[in-house]
């Protein structure tokens, strides 16, 4: 359980809407940071609302202030279904910040419960992501690569580690290399790995295959607000219809070539390895059919076709580096056999 008291909540929300008065609230159990259900005392009445607030350290906080702001403006400029904002605060004397306070929308998280969507209903989630994802493309293109925080306030492409970054390719290979520096050792989250060589062995044939791939990489597109974290978790879902009802977590936005954000949206929404080759091609036919009928004057080239077997490519080395947090409560054979159905995708790479 974190940290965060009855008291703090009170005077968070108090923060953000000094006419509201908590009444009780209920930490969530998904998600990093803290992330409570509050119900509150309004002038108009009892309401619910969701406070989060950043209390980890996964995600720098000029990071984490964008949220809230993407919150606005994905909800003025589309029609992807986000919450309300009701406040923030980018810093606090008191409490942990930044945090926010938003709407609380219907839905269920389903992360972990994929199985209990019937087919229907889950065509229905990967239509609405291509849609999504189609929309938030189509708000425009950006002038940097990197990732999507706050500076002086507002929206802005932060500079990369050693500056600011210009080329996706660049960018691209950076992560790559960092990754891959990472996995002999137990990925990112090294206190987490029970098994820390589990992936040692792939290191230097996955680095040879990227290394190619990068530099043989067609022209990336120009670079476009992308949400590479748009997965199960971070949506809340009608899980008899599929109705997408909200899409969470907008701490993770980037700017790069829209065809990352497709791969990686693919990546986490259905898998050949555990759908089966056959239920995998339909669902991302629906994806790419969606995504495609949402936006002006693009189609899957040979180039863009090109480019996301790359990234497939990248994105499935993260998840083997993410293992340990991803699959922190899981059992040793939970684990075993996650590794096998990443080997098992690697295999048609190397």
């Amino acid at each position: 359980m974190s940290e965060v008291d009855r008291e703090d909540v009170a005077g968070m929300v108090r923060a953000c809407r000094p006419d509201w008065t908590l009444h009780e609230f209920e930490e969530s159990e998904f998600g990093t940071d803290f992330v409570a259900f509050v119900d509150c005392e309004t002038p108009d009445g009892t309401r619910e609302a969701v406070l989060k607030a950043t209390t980890a350290d996964f995600v720098a906080p000029e990071v984490a202030r964008a949220e809230p702001r993407l919150f606005e403006q994905v909800g003025r400029k589309t029609s992807i279904p986000v919450p309300a904002v009701y406040g923030y605060l980018d810093a606090h004397d008191e409490y942990p910040a930044p945090f926010y306070l938003v709407e609380r929308r219907p839905g269920e998280n389903l992360e972990g419960r994929v199985d209990d969507l019937s087919p229907e209903a889950r065509d229905r989630v990967v239509r609405n992501a291509g849609a999504n994802i189609a929309e938030l493309h189509e708000m425009g293109r950006l002038t940097r690569v990197g990732t999507v925080g706050t500076r002086h306030g507002e929206l802005a492409v932060l500079d990369g580690e050693h500056g600011p970054v210009d080329d996706f390719r660049e960018w691209f290979r950076a992560g790559v290399e960092d990754t891959l520096d990472a996995l002999p050792d137990g990925g990112f989250f090294p206190e987490m790995a029970d098994d820390a060589d589990r992936f040692a062995d792939l290191v230097d044939p996955l680095r040879e295959e990227l290394d190619a791939r990068i530099a043989a990489l067609p022209e990336p597109d120009p670079p476009h607000y992308c949400h590479w974290d748009y997965r199960y978790g971070n949506l809340l879902v009608d899980p008899e219809t599929g109705e997408t009802h909200a899409v969470l977590d907008w701490a993770n936005l980037s700017a790069t070539d829209p065809a990352y954000n497709l791969a990686a949206v693919e990546s986490h929404l259905f898998d050949p390895e555990r759908d089966g080759a056959e239920r995998a091609g339909e669902l991302r036919a629906l994806f790419r059919d969606a995504y495609e009928a949402g936006r002006d004057d693009w189609a899957f080239t040979p180039a863009v076709e090109q480019r996301i077997e790359t990234y497939l490519l990248a994105k499935r080395v993260d998840a083997m580096a993410c293992l340990p947090l991803w699959l922190e409560d899981a059992s040793a054979e939970a684990k075993r056999e996650r590794e096998r159905e990443h080997r098992a995708f690697l295999d048609r790479y190397l």
